[in-house]
């Protein structure tokens, strides 16, 4: 079988670490399947009911295996292929079982159950009293995910915004727009660039706050999990094409270094030369090449390079018009009209990065000290020509020509945390330890002068003229922060059935500011000092029965922020202060195949800034309130389903009597999505290794702004986005290659109905624009 193929296993011998905690014994052997890389067939009924002492150390996979069934009345038997079956000590099972549960492989192509670099204690999710949504590769593969955005629109009251004209990751998540609430490996991840798909295992979304983390927005944060050096061979090359110039190839391998039992590497990368619809370029190049170790002691050491060049377009999309009375609307033109005319918006952005994680077994096999060193290095330029406004008439452009040149960022991450556990009358479970974060960015910025010329209708009937060799402005900035945490996660196992989540976070920054406005000479520099705050958490989890457990949750968020700076503005906020109370369910059926998370929050956040026509804006605060369904099922083998519905009432808190009350900008009421395939896994069928999915997005109207109401319920300046209902196809084929690898081919279309819609509002001649329908095609070799 297909499934077979994936998870053919590494040497029974073979010692790596595990860290799997106490609990159900189908759980505990769905996580060592998966990091062992093998597959256990058993009859679901073998292990209902039944629980583990969990797995902590360095083991073999048979050893392992030993462990985790010590007590249950199991026994592991080794196939002849690799694989694993479960057999009643001193009793004969019948080894030809037809209903069986297969681990390392899940059943369920759309379901992931662990977030572990994004939690202190890593744990099956439904044992977490917040949620979280775990997006895998197979997803993205099968969606022919070409940007990460793809995937965030299958999570509930998450939609994507302008993201500095689509060349930045920037997410909304439970009303929350932030484009620096993005991590990698646990790690924050401060970049100006979109992440390769070629490097992601899994998208994991946090929803709410975490206190221990701290400095996150209240809406929670993205945790990309990059893929990690396998000890079993495997090796895969992909090229994907669609009608509107995307031209992409992927490369991904993994295994041992030579026969070692003890080093393993990963490397992936990517090459993109591809046009889009509205006759953007983009020209990717992404390589990662990663190391780890694991000695015969238990210590591990791993290590990860990564180098992104991303060249392409700001695209700022549509603008709007005024009506009079401050009033706005779209402005009536095709979707594909470009306003920056003959200049060419260029933008380049190089990264470097370097990730060392170093862990140590202690004495006490239950206890290890968990290290991770991180430093990126960003560099940036871009050229632009941008609409300042339209005129009174609702048709004459005053546009300028801006620049960003020079741009250096610098990223540097330090943390050291211990983590084990203590067996005591109440069982515990913590991690502690300190943090330490570095951020600076410099960079010159130019503007050229207003250029009144073209139409809203015929833009191109003006030829501007860059004019940066004299600019208006010319300036120099250099901002930088610097913080220390120190923080704790505990885990109380108050009975067999009952968990107490603590989470604490003591952190302090400080802030420095300085400018060369390089036409006047004139300098300026500002030091915020030092802002601290404790942020606290607490969740509760009660599994009321096998599989269902009930949770309820409150915690706080802290995040000082940089100096400010605009074309017009500069100016210091005070840190950003948010918190969460969250209640929940979620419920995993006895033989894995369903899993279903629901939730209710209420959540406030102050001293809110947003960027609005790249001005920053104090937007006072915004309050959250809603509800959340999300399923991930495979009924039967060969069938996956996910689907997902969000509601939301999010208002703006603020002293302007024009905001007040009203919904955030690009903040919708409701979202919902589902995505279902079928693949043909009979053995005996001769459609065996064709798939077939499809999948619906839809998103209820959004306004452009925040003031488009008073308080008398009066229309002010109200432009609207509308909502918008996407619906997208795909089928794909496996064909077998030679003993082992296989060719798969995919062809399908994204936004089968053409459906016009808006994706987001950065301001009001920054409206961002969905892709018509889409046409694609790809193949990927597996070896």
């Amino acid at each position: 079988m297909a499934l077979a193929q994936q998870a053919t296993g590494q040497g029974s011998t073979t010692q790596q670490s595990y860290s799997i905690e106490a609990g159900r014994l189908d759980t505990a052997l769905n996580r060592f399947a998966v990091r062992a890389g093998i597959e256990i067939a058993f009859d679901a009924s073998l292990t209902s009911g039944k629980h583990t002492a969990g797995l902590q150390g360095q083991y073999s996979v048979d050893e392992g295996l030993q462990r985790l069934l010590a007590g249950t009345g199991l026994v592991p038997v080794r196939r002849v292929d690799g694989s694993y079956r479960l057999d009643i000590i001193d009793s004969q099972v019948d080894q030809s079982l037809e209903t069986v549960s297969v681990y390392g492989t899940l059943p369920a192509r759309y379901e992931a159950r662990y977030a572990d670099s994004s939690m202190r204690l890593p744990k099956d999710i439904i044992d977490v009293p917040r949620t979280i949504d775990v997006i895998p590769e197979q997803f993205l593969l099968d969606q022919q995910a070409r940007e990460m955005a793809d995937a965030f629109r299958l999570s509930p009251n998450v939609v994507v915004a302008d993201g500095y004209g689509g060349t930045r990751e920037q997410a909304l998540i439970r009303g929350f727009s932030r484009n620096d609430n993005f991590y990698r490996n646990g790690v924050p991840f401060s970049h100006e660039s979109r992440i390769d798909p070629a490097t992601i295992d899994n998208i994991q979304l946090i929803k709410g706050p975490v206190a221990d983390i701290g400095r996150m927005s209240p809406g929670g944060i993205v945790n990309i999990e990059t893929k990690q050096p396998q000890f079993q061979r495997e090796h895969a090359i992909s090229t994907t094409f669609d009608e509107h110039g995307q031209r992409r190839g992927t490369v991904d391998l993994t295994g041992p270094v030579g026969n070692s039992q003890n080093l393993a590497y990963r490397i992936t990368g990517s090459l993109e030369d591809s046009e889009t619809f509205r006759d953007t370029s983009v020209d990717r190049k992404f390589l990662s090449s990663a190391l780890l170790w694991h000695s015969d002691s238990g210590a591990r050491v791993g290590f990860n390079h990564e180098y992104s060049q991303d060249r392409r377009e700001i695209d700022r999309g549509l603008i709007t018009v005024p009506l009079g009375n401050s009033q706005r609307r779209l402005a009536d033109v095709p979707f594909d009209t470009r306003f920056d005319g003959n200049i060419p918006n260029e933008r380049d952005n190089q990264y470097y990065l370097a990730e060392l994680d170093v862990v140590i077994p202690l004495a006490d096999p239950a206890w290890e000290i968990d290290n991770k060193f991180f430093y990126s290095r960003e560099t940036s330029e871009d050229l632009r020509a941008e609409v300042i406004s339209v005129g009174a008439d609702r048709e004459t452009l005053s546009r300028r020509v801006g620049a960003n040149l020079d741009g250096v960022r610098t990223y540097k991450f330090a943390r050291s945390q211990i983590i084990g556990e203590i067996d005591t009358a109440i069982p515990i479970r913590v991690a502690t330890g300190v943090e330490y974060r570095e951020f600076s960015h410099e960079w010159r910025n130019l503007s050229g002068n207003p250029q009144i010329g073209g139409t809203v209708s015929s833009p191109n009937s003006f030829s501007l003229i860059n004019d940066l060799d004299s600019p208006s402005s010319d300036q120099f900035f250099d901002v930088s922060q610097k913080s220390h945490g120190i923080f704790s996660s505990t885990e109380f196992s108050l009975t067999e059935t009952v968990t107490l989540d603590l989470g604490l976070r003591y952190e302090i920054s400080e802030n420095s500011y300085h400018n060369d406005n390089l036409l006047s000479g004139a300098a300026t520099d500002i030091d915020s000092g030092s802002s601290s705050k404790l942020t606290k958490g607490l969740g509760l989890v009660w599994e009321t029965t096998p599989g269902l457990n009930l949770y309820l949750s409150y915690a706080e968020t802290f995040e000082p922020q940089n100096i400010y700076v605009g074309n017009q503005e500069v100016f210091e906020q005070d840190p950003r202060e948010g918190r969460q109370v969250e209640a929940g369910v979620k419920w995993s059926s006895a033989d894995n195949r369903y899993f279903i998370t629901g939730a209710i929050f209420d959540l406030r956040e102050d001293n809110v800034v947003e960027t609005i026509n790249g001005e920053p804006v104090p937007t006072g605060g915004i309050t959250s309130r809603g509800a959340e369904l999300s399923l991930a099922a495979n009924p039967v083998d060969g069938f996956n389903l996910r689907g997902a519905i969000g509601l939301l009432d999010a208002e703006v808190v603020s002293d302007n009597e024009v905001t007040h009350g009203n919904r955030p900008r690009n903040v919708p009421k409701a979202t919902a999505s589902l995505w279902a395939s079928y693949e043909f896994q009979n053995p005996e069928s001769a459609l065996r290794g064709l798939g077939v999915g499809s999948g619906i997005t839809y998103s209820s109207n959004r306004y452009g702004d925040n003031g488009h109401v008073n308080n008398l319920g009066e229309t002010l300046r109200s432009y609207e986005l509308g909502d918008y209902t996407v619906v997208d196809a795909g089928l794909w084929y496996y064909l077998p290659v030679g003993s082992g690898d296989r060719l798969r081919f995919d062809l399908g279309v994204k936004n089968v109905t053409d459906e016009k819609y808006i994706v987001a509002s950065g301001g009001d001649t920054r409206i961002n624009v969905g892709d018509p329908r889409t046409f694609y095609s790809g193949i990927r070799f597996e070896f």
